[in-house]
């Protein structure tokens, strides 16, 4: 009220003015009586009238003078004033098991530039078609992430046509920690999807195992290469990318080609034992080339029983004895002048020409390219490759679950489970609506929880790669969006350069699929040093959407301020100075001094291209305070200061009203709230 009066002090001193000029004009009236005033009157009567007049005029300037002089300090020297707005309602949240459109409410947006509340504030909302251009989320520690962002997105997603097998929406979780997937497990619960849940774990349900794909031999040695890059870095020297790469590119061919399956175990077992790889190069051979015997008559055999140590064997119905072929047999045989004949049993895949030129291609590489090799440059290859491998070499419980037996792929001879459940294809849980997660927290084998990670990522980039051309197919065909979400996405992140893998490569790519990427981390410094050079900026490119919380380092802090951009604003410049006339030299003190001095102040307005948010802005941002680029697909929104919805506080409660009541003060991390709340209105929170 008094700031309202004192803003409009013009027209409050003329009415008080108007007030006290009426008043003091029967209070103290023309003295038309005095003698002298009677003498000028009669005198000079012009001059009576401008004095009568003046009287009356200053009765009401005068005050209003005196009005305007006292509002005005007031107003300059008293009064403070106060912006104070009341934070007005939200509008109500759309519950996401009764919206028809697929959409994302991000959290909720008062004054985009200032952290003050207004009378209006919105939904910061994201179409269907930006989810599908991915979700960046960079913030410290404690910022609030996981509460404020990745669960209640988490939901919004889950709980969206719930109730409908055909359109509800499945995925890919990664994390490190242990705990948010057995937090989306109950969010599956609670919104009637319990069955929905798929679990990776050691020793848990499923057996998984990264290599029974339809990639070939090359596509997988290359993945692991390239997992070890990423795991252990990657050195200046290609050879040794290309040398972990050719080792196990030809281990896997000789196993599909011998027994159309590989585990990363047989891998490390063949890596690590040269007798082991012989061994089943002999094997491939006979099963692809059949058999070879050295066949003698019963009657040329019993000589000569020094031959039994070779493995003779009786054949009764032809009268001879027969022995595997070996070259040490067949200069035994020549040296002693004994005559043999050599036979060959054929092998049902004997039929199979592609095997053969595989089988012939390993041995070649075997024979004149791996044994020629100085055997102190072959152990370095070995250890190199056998440092990640053996992670699945000793622990029984994880050889068990992702190195699985072949029977294990067999319903007839798995047909009770003794071999455990293998996982089904990720395209197949995809396509029926099923959550896949993966229970390995970093803390049990964090080199393990990585790769393994790592390597059920790129199956599933590569299983919703796989929707497009089957998506060109059947156009007709409703197929259902899918996300991929990943808490601490550093340690998880990719990147291909000039590698046919990579996050980046996929994200360019997951929009025509309806794939929604969602992901955590906690700077653009932790990306930094988890990807090789500047690739972190190619990954981070690609999600349009980039939600910034707290950052705690300069780095970050400078790189969300650039991304922010700048724009043209309002600068305002005061300027002081002082003259003085006949200016002189102090006799006394030596100091200039003048007779006369001026001070003169000046105001100016113009227009400087600055930063919208300085990286202050982001260094102070509070919990659940965000300053968001969100992208709907068609247009880029300006940066925004936003406010997150934890789970476990009322939804349809303002921000600036929690803060008030005390709400966001205390632990956001969501563990001082077992499950989430209602709101009054029955809207998920």
């Amino acid at each position: 009220m008094i700031g309202r009066l004192l803003a409009s002090r013009g027209l409050v001193a003329y009415v008080l003015a108007s007030a006290t000029g009426v008043a003091l004009y029967f209070k103290c009236p023309w003295p038309a009586h005095d003698l002298m005033l009677r003498l000028i009157a009669l005198q000079q009567p012009l001059i009576y009238e401008g004095l009568r007049d003046s009287y009356t005029v200053f009765l009401f300037t005068t005050p209003y003078i005196l009005f305007s002089f006292m509002l005005s300090g007031l107003y300059v020297f008293a009064w403070k004033p106060s912006k104070k707005v009341e934070p007005g309602e939200l509008p109500p949240y759309p519950d996401p098991r009764k919206r028809e459109k697929l959409f994302l409410v991000l959290g909720e947006v008062h004054d985009p530039r200032r952290p003050v509340p207004v009378p209006h504030p919105y939904w910061l909302e994201i179409p269907e078609r930006g989810l599908y251009t991915g979700i960046a989320i960079l913030g410290a520690t404690g910022a609030s992430k996981t509460t404020g962002c990745m669960y209640p997105y988490a939901e919004q997603l889950i709980a969206f046509k719930a109730a409908d097998p055909a359109q509800r929406i499945g995925g890919l979780v990664l994390e490190v920690k242990g705990d948010f997937c057995h937090d989306v497990h109950d969010l599956l619960k609670k919104h009637g999807r319990g069955e929905d849940y798929v679990s990776v774990k050691v020793g848990g349900e499923f057996q998984y195992n990264p290599l029974y794909n339809d990639l070939d031999a090359y596509a997988l040695a290359y993945n692991i290469a390239s997992l070890l890059n990423n795991l252990f870095g990657k050195g200046k020297e290609p050879f040794w990318q290309q040398a972990y790469t050719n080792l196990v590119k030809f281990i896997i061919q000789l196993h599909k080609v011998a027994y159309d399956y590989v585990t990363l175990f047989d891998i490390y077992e063949c890596a690590i034992n040269r007798e082991l790889l012989r061994k089943r190069i002999g094997e491939a051979e006979e099963l692809i080339h059949g058999r070879q015997y050295l066949v003698l008559p019963t009657k040329t055999f019993l000589p000569h029983p020094e031959l039994e140590s070779f493995g003779f064997t009786a054949d009764d119905p032809v009268g001879c004895h027969k022995a595997p072929y070996s070259r040490a047999l067949e200069e035994t045989l020549r040296r002693r002048g004994i005559d043999y004949e050599c036979q060959t049993e054929t092998s049902p895949q004997a039929v199979d020409w592609i095997k053969r030129e595989t089988l012939e291609a390993v041995k070649r590489w075997y024979y004149h390219d791996w044994l020629t090799i100085e055997n102190k440059l072959r152990t370095s290859i070995v250890e190199g490759i056998s440092v990640f491998l053996s992670l699945f070499d000793d622990n029984p419980l994880v050889k068990r679950t992702f190195c699985p037996p072949k029977e294990c792929y067999d319903p007839k001879l798995n047909a009770v489970g003794r071999y455990g459940r293998p996982l089904p294809p990720l395209g197949d849980l995809i396509e029926q609506g099923k959550v896949c997660a993966i229970d390995f927290p970093v803390s049990l084998n964090s080199g393990l929880a990585r790769a393994i990670g790592c390597m059920i990522k790129l199956d599933f980039q590569r299983a919703v790669l796989n929707r497009v051309p089957k998506m060109r197919r059947e156009p007709d065909r409703h197929w259902r969006p899918v996300f991929f979400i990943c808490d601490e996405y550093h340690e998880f992140a990719t990147a291909g350069q000039n590698d046919p893998n990579g996050d980046e490569k996929f994200l360019a790519l997951s929009r025509q699929p309806k794939c929604i990427p969602i992901i955590a981390t906690q700077s653009m410094s932790s990306l930094h040093d988890a990807l090789p050079g500047e690739t972190w900026r190619t990954v981070l490119q690609g999600f349009r959407t980039k939600i910034f919380l707290t950052q705690t380092d300069s780095f970050s802090a400078r790189e969300a301020r650039d991304l922010c951009g700048k724009e043209d604003q309002w600068k305002v410049n005061y300027n002081i100075s002082e003259s003085g006339h006949d200016a002189r030299v102090s006799l006394w003190t030596g100091k200039a001094m003048a007779h006369k001095a001026n001070v003169t102040t000046s105001k100016s307005y113009n227009t400087q291209s600055d930063y919208r948010f300085d990286m202050k802005t982001f260094t102070e941002l509070k919990n659940a305070q965000t300053v968001t680029l969100a992208y709907d697909g068609f247009n880029p929104h300006p940066p925004t200061l936003m406010y997150l919805k934890p789970y476990f506080l009322d939804v349809n409660k303002s921000y600036f009203n929690q803060l008030k009541d005390g709400e966001l003060t205390g632990d956001l991390s969501g563990e001082s709230a077992a499950k989430p709340v209602e709101n009054p209105k029955g809207n998920a929170a």
